[in-house]
């Protein structure tokens, strides 16, 4: 039961987080917290810690514990990370692709695109995630999917940032338009040179963003 309510805090923080509902540099309170969820310190600082190593909030001994806020460097250096290693596994992914999963992915696709359609965030923050976690998933290489997943939960906290900056949808779909053509072709060289230009696309986008309003 313990272990439940822990999984039910981590998972409702992080959605909190994910979802724009915290943002970086907020603080959480233990005591709020236990209010809220209707539950000891126990679980409550089991589920804070997960979400410390996963990178999502930072415990400070004067300020207390906050949503994690990353430098415009750091996210930067995230992001080419992702750039080289995501595209690195959509060239493998989409060169043994199936059609199955070239379905899965078609599906998402219209997904995203309704999504853009009916501004419903949440969806597209879900089947994002999906569409590119399907390509570190299915590389074949463990270690590769273990450090983008590592790389991506960094960022988690500016999901929300990226879809809120107007005019960007539009640009995302096409993307991702690409990389799918490019896995129904078994192409890994073009899946590989689409997934560079898309994240390097959200890497500017969400760069010049928090250049232009720091205090995110």
């Amino acid at each position: 039961m313990a272990e439940t309510l822990r999984n039910i805090i981590y998972q409702s923080i992080r959605d909190d987080i994910t979802y724009g509902r915290l943002s970086p540099g907020e603080r959480l309170l233990e005591n709020q917290l236990a209010e809220q969820f209707k539950a000891s310190r126990s679980p409550i600082r089991e589920a804070l810690r997960q979400l410390e190593a996963e990178g999502l909030i930072t415990f400070d001994t004067r300020k207390g514990i906050s949503i994690s806020k990353l430098s415009v460097r750091e996210v930067d250096e995230i992001f080419n990370l992702r750039c080289l290693l995501e595209s690195h596994a959509a060239r493998i992914s989409a060169e043994k692709v199936t059609e199955e999963q070239v379905r899965y992915l078609r599906d998402l696709h219209s997904k995203l695109k309704r999504a853009a359609t009916n501004s419903d965030l949440k969806s597209w923050i879900q089947n994002n995630i999906l569409f590119h976690d399907f390509f570190s998933e299915n590389c074949g290489n463990g270690n590769l999917h273990k450090i983008l997943t590592s790389l991506k939960r960094r960022v988690y906290l500016y999901h929300y940032i990226i879809i809120n900056i107007p005019g960007n949808f539009k640009t995302y779909i096409d993307h991702h338009q690409e990389i799918l053509r490019a896995c129904e072709k078994k192409d890994g060289k073009l899946a590989e040179k689409y997934m560079k230009i898309h994240i390097d696309k959200v890497k500017n986008i969400l760069v010049g963003y928090l250049n232009k309003f720091p205090a995110f």
